[in-house]
């Protein structure tokens, strides 16, 4: 004899799920926003008000990397919100407190570059802390890792929890 699926349970498992995944997506979007910023390593906006970037004097870099660190900063916080979820799974958990620990180490590239304030200037020494394609910036991928490792995840809870809809349901 077949039991019926408890709709309620399946659908609020559904909806915290895809809160969830939702909060992860806005992380990881963060994340890759940093690359976009290190675009603009040693630019200025051209006065042609065409809207595109141009070489500008090389060195002057502080405020894109303050910038870049508000971000990091940003995302210290909704990782921590993250990991307080009620009724994630403990791979889930693991996964957010694996990227907290990526984030909390670029975080301190970010402070331990900014002590010398003439270095952190510098376009090479900016690369090295956002720049993800810079063989340095080390921190940063593995953040990056981490938050996509995170997003698929999450991303499979959904699919988990959908599939429920459809499991035969058990006696």
């Amino acid at each position: 004899m077949e039991q019926l699926l408890d709709l309620a349970k399946i659908i609020a498992k559904i909806k915290d799920a895809s809160a969830f995944a939702a909060s992860v997506k806005e992380v990881h979007t963060l994340i890759k926003s940093i690359g976009d910023l290190a675009k603009a390593i040693g630019k200025k906006i051209k006065t042609d008000e065409t809207g595109t970037l141009e070489s500008s004097t090389a060195d002057q870099n502080e405020q894109l990397v303050a910038g870049a660190f508000q971000v990091v900063s940003t995302v210290k916080g909704e990782l921590e919100s993250l990991v307080q979820v009620d009724g994630i799974s403990d791979d889930l958990k693991a996964k957010v407190n694996e990227a907290k620990n990526a984030n909390d180490g670029l975080l301190s590239k970010f402070k331990s570059s900014a002590k010398d304030n003439e270095s952190v200037k510098k376009d090479e020494e900016a690369k090295k802390v956002i720049d993800r394609t810079n063989a340095s910036a080390t921190e940063l991928k593995k953040l990056d890792t981490a938050v996509d490792e995170l997003l698929k995840a999450a991303n499979e809870a959904v699919s988990d929890a959908i599939a429920e809809l459809t499991a035969p349901a058990k006696s």
